[in-house]
């Protein structure tokens, strides 16, 4: 919040205190133009389907943890599976087919993935829009990331076999025709959906989980970046977060999380917050009404990846989508102009 100043009764106001008014704020003094610190956000959003493959888009209050179903009717289109906010209140959304190892069972592979870009209208209404590379569909997704920058540039991590980084398959693959499915950072033309690739691909045969733009980095959940970075005990065993650079698409890995996190932050500043799934296994991977932990809300350092809860979350009524988080960024009201004195008689 813009922080206030409160006016000294000096003596001399006192005088004319009748015959004018000083706008509430307002000050001569030094400080007269300093920067108020970023907003905390109050409001945050996720995705939640109904077990019936429709979705909705929910808001979430940070400081009570409670959900609320935006007003458009369940739908499909709505199934995003990480969420972005822009400066300007626009939410936005990845989802696609997901894109699997070489050897899958899954016939999904070296399929066109369906990848779309979502746009959420105030109420919660979905509009999809094709992610493309040379005005062709791309290959998938993984796991699902999305963040938009302070300038309003939106960024991707997705898979293109045939630009993002390809290079032939290990050794026994099922055919000598496939890659390994490598990740790449894309900014995305919201005109048209196509994607620029920035700088080379990251993480082979691994799911990136998630994407956020802050105003030192770029972070990003990425299990398979360095193989021998985690130690073989359990208590190490975890997913390794990476800064992203957003000139160069180079990843550094940083902290390790034991938890499974959807996580956000206001891209003007530096705190991450995050929603817990609080642990691994088969009911971690959505948040559901019968999982035994029930979400919580908080903030994650990726440096360390240690979460600190601050609320629990409200019990949900469908199945949650985990990694869709983001927060509603608060502008920063500027202190109100000087207004002239107005004299009367």
């Amino acid at each position: 919040m813009t922080a206030r100043r409160i006016l000294l009764p000096f003596a001399a106001m006192a005088l004319v205190a009748a015959a004018f008014v000083l706008p509430f704020g307002s000050s001569s003094n030094s400080n007269a133009n300093a920067v108020a610190a970023p907003a905390e956000p109050v409001t945050a959003f996720t995705i939640m389907d109904n077990g019936q493959g429709l979705c909705d888009l929910y808001t979430i209050d940070l400081a009570t943890g409670a959900l609320t179903d935006l007003p458009a009717p369940s739908s499909e289109a709505a199934c995003a599976a990480d969420l972005a906010v822009s400066s300007n209140g626009t939410v936005y959304g990845i989802a696609g087919t997901q894109f699997f190892v070489v050897g899958s069972v899954s016939p999904a592979y070296d399929s066109l993935g369906g990848a779309e870009l979502i746009t959420f209208s105030a109420d919660g209404t979905p509009s999809g829009q094709s992610l493309t590379v040379g005005g062709a569909p791309i290959s998938g997704i993984s796991g699902g990331s999305i963040a938009v920058d302070a300038a309003g540039t939106v960024y991707v991590i997705a898979i293109n076999e045939t630009t993002c980084d390809p290079r032939l398959a290990e050794p026994g693959s099922f055919t000598t025709g496939d890659t390994y499915a490598f990740s790449c950072l894309f900014t995305v033309n919201l005109s048209n959906g196509e994607l620029t690739q920035v700088g080379e691909g990251f993480s082979p045969s691994t799911a990136v989980y998630g994407l956020t733009s802050c105003a030192a980095t770029m972070w990003s959940l990425i299990p398979g970046l360095s193989l021998n970075s985690v130690d073989q005990s359990p208590a190490s065993i975890g997913i390794a977060w990476a800064s992203i650079d957003p000139t160069t698409g180079i990843p550094t890995e940083a902290g390790i999380s034991t938890q499974l996190l959807g996580f956000d932050c206001v891209a003007t500043g530096n705190k991450v917050y995050a929603m817990s799934t609080s642990g691994f296994g088969p009911t971690a991977n959505a948040i559901t009404p019968s999982a035994p932990a029930i979400p919580e809300l908080g903030t994650v350092d990726p440096t360390t990846g240690v979460f600190t809860e601050t609320v629990t979350m409200s019990n949900p009524t469908g199945y949650i989508f985990w990694s869709a988080f983001a927060v509603l960024p608060i502008p920063v009201e500027p202190e109100p102009a000087p207004v002239a004195p107005n004299f009367t008689h």
